[in-house]
């Protein structure tokens, strides 16, 4: 079972600020795990052979590029060979169909997105730091999806499949239990349950996903999103906090 606001993992010292014992956390959170595994039915076997590897990355840009000048809907494996200057009998010994390679596709934007989350998430948040860590996270997320723009039309084509919905929900669940580790310990140490805690940095990961959903195109658009989102995002945790010092019910779903 995966931890929630997990603290174990990380080392502490305590020193004495004022009279009062300042716990300090002497090591950052290490990556979790890419948690897609056999998403894909009947997957083929990734070659070996370096001209085995090399025709499978041509299909795979083919597919891309394709995709971005024609539409997703619009694009067939017979058209996907062409544009890799293969035989469309050699593209079916590498993927099914048009809609493997697409989720072959989702998949390495998502190995980058969740190495990325992970860079973004090391050092988990202090009163003192959560709002240069807010930002950075936003700051990091926007960037990595600008960069992903050209694939965009094909992650959400995915994302509306059955196995695509899956992989989606599941990097979603993975998302929370990430930001829950790295944030969650703050909202613990004023009070809150750790099933308030979840529902809360829940809340603050949806908040965030739903300012890239339709994509990030240009500079201008990144600059925008990633400045709504932090002030979202920040207001959301300013809230959470003023309220924990005030005397409240904890039932362990009131957030």
């Amino acid at each position: 079972m995966r931890r929630t606001c997990d603290t174990k993992i990380m080392k502490s010292s305590t020193r004495v600020t004022k009279g009062k014992i300042v716990v300090e956390l002497s090591t950052q959170r290490t990556p979790d795990a890419f948690p897609l595994k056999d998403w894909i039915p009947g997957r083929r076997r990734v070659p070996t052979q370096e001209r085995s590897q090399r025709t499978r990355r041509q299909i795979l840009s083919a597919a891309e590029a394709l995709a971005k000048n024609e539409g997703v809907g619009n694009i067939t494996m017979q058209m996907i060979a062409a544009k890799s200057k293969i035989a469309a009998g050699t593209a079916y010994q590498f993927f099914d169909d048009r809609d493997a390679i697409f989720a072959e596709i989702y998949e390495e934007w998502a190995v980058t997105f969740w190495a990325t989350l992970n860079k973004a998430t090391a050092t988990p948040w202090t009163d003192a730091t959560w709002r240069s860590e807010l930002r950075g996270l936003i700051t990091q997320m926007g960037k990595f999806y600008l960069a992903s723009s050209p694939r965009w039309d094909i992650i959400r084509y995915v994302e509306s499949t059955k196995q695509g919905r899956g992989a989606m929900r599941t990097l979603l669940d993975a998302n929370i239990s990430r930001f829950s580790d790295w944030a969650g310990p703050l909202f613990r140490a004023r009070g809150y349950s750790a099933a308030e805690c979840k529902a809360i940095c829940g809340l603050l990961v949806r908040t965030i996903r739903g300012h890239w959903v339709y994509g990030v195109y240009t500079a201008q658009e990144l600059r925008e999103l990633s400045k709504t989102a932090e002030d979202g995002t920040t207001a959301i945790v300013e809230v959470k906090l003023t309220r924990a010092s005030r005397p409240r019910a904890v039932s362990g779903k009131s957030v």
